[in-house]
């Protein structure tokens, strides 16, 4: 499928990325992504350059679909690995806070209710 200039225009306004970043991560010059957005400049731009632009936007989350872009959907897999990671960390914490002397909020603010 070929991408056209408002697909990577309106992916790179969907990701919240301004040019700037989108050139450095792509290593190519902010008026070549200019140039790329451009839909009468951007035939002058290198596939290779065209390429490298895509592949960044796609792995900031950008997904090229037939006539348009959407933020690609997210990988469940990853979250619940995720959440098991950090139910760890929380059970581990927990442990080593056992038997501890707990905070009051006498601890934590003075008289006037401001932090201590």
């Amino acid at each position: 499928m070929t991408i056209t200039s408002d697909q990577i225009r309106a992916a790179r306004a969907l990701l919240r990325l301004p040019q700037s970043d989108v050139a450095k991560r792509a290593g190519v010059s902010v008026v070549t992504l200019r140039r790329l957005e451009d839909a009468e400049a951007g035939a002058g731009v290198a596939s290779a350059t065209a390429k490298s632009v895509c592949d960044v936007l796609k792995a900031a989350g950008a997904e090229f679909i037939h006539d348009g872009v959407r933020r690609r959907s997210a990988d469940r897999a990853h979250f619940a690995t995720l959440f098991e990671d950090l139910r760890e960390i929380s059970l581990r914490s927990a442990t080593r806070l056992a038997g501890q002397d707990r905070l009051t909020e006498a601890d934590l603010y003075d008289e006037d209710g401001l932090p201590a």
